[in-house]
């Protein structure tokens, strides 16, 4: 083994990542650098290390750090202040405007970057983490959720809002949080009444699925009159609520 031989740097896979999730192709690289076409192919092809001035101009273009190209850092971004995060949410609205204008004919609804930002993760979380987007909704369906967004969105700046005030009680917003919760998974909740709508309107639900779910309907449904009757025996024992 020759031990003057030099450790080699590649960044071909980091360098066709970032491409491939920036949506562009090495001719963008060629038209914004001054690295030409076959010096990038061969970072691309892994025959070449790059020098510190290409990855500079690498790390710009692309968005991310020298660190990040060279492998040694696992986050694209890997860095974090306020001011970093405010230009962060600023280039998020922009590209989260011209995704779901251009891609998905959706209009973004208007407000600071911020809402914008909360518009993309209310998507990711509702829609995108299942495999589905705003392409596969009815028209009907995406009204509701730009609806229910929207609301999302009102409540949560609402509540940064009743934070920041110094009358404050962090029993309000325990209160608020308390009211959804209970809505959705308390004694009365008709949560599962929706999911057995959405059984009959969702066939194509896994049968094992389908089964879970109706037995927790029907468990619920139990406990739920079990409650009401010792509610009513409780109450009083007069021939008004008899019955």
């Amino acid at each position: 083994m020759n031990n003057n031989m030099e450790l080699k740097i590649v960044i071909g896979d980091k360098l066709q990542h970032l491409l491939k999730i920036n949506g562009l192709k090495i001719a963008h690289l060629v038209k914004y650098s001054n690295i030409s076409e076959t010096t990038l192919q061969d970072y691309w092809d892994n025959v070449k290390s790059p020098t510190l001035k290409d990855l500079v101009q690498l790390a710009e273009l692309l968005n991310t750090s020298i660190d990040y190209i060279l492998g040694t850092k696992d986050f694209i971004l890997d860095t974090w202040d306020c001011d970093f995060l405010e230009e962060f949410i600023q280039y998020s609205s922009v590209k989260m405007k011209e995704h779901f204008e251009d891609r998905q004919n959706l209009k973004v609804p208007d407000g600071v970057n911020l809402d914008t930002v909360l518009f993309g993760l209310l998507t990711y979380s509702s829609l995108s983490r299942s495999g589905r987007s705003f392409e596969d909704l009815s028209e009907d369906e995406i009204n509701i959720k730009n609806e229910a967004f929207t609301e999302i969105m009102s409540i949560f700046n609402s509540c940064i809002t009743m934070s920041n005030q110094d009358c404050f009680d962090i029993k309000e917003l325990k209160a608020l949080n308390r009211n959804i919760v209970d809505y959705l998974f308390g004694d009365f909740s008709f949560v599962y009444e929706r999911v057995l709508k959405g059984l009959d309107n969702n066939p194509e639900t896994l049968e094992g699925e389908r089964i879970q779910l109706l037995k927790a309907a029907i468990n619920q449904n139990m406990e739920r009159s079990q409650m009401a009757l010792k509610m009513l025996e409780g109450l009083s024992d007069s021939e008004e609520v008899r019955y």
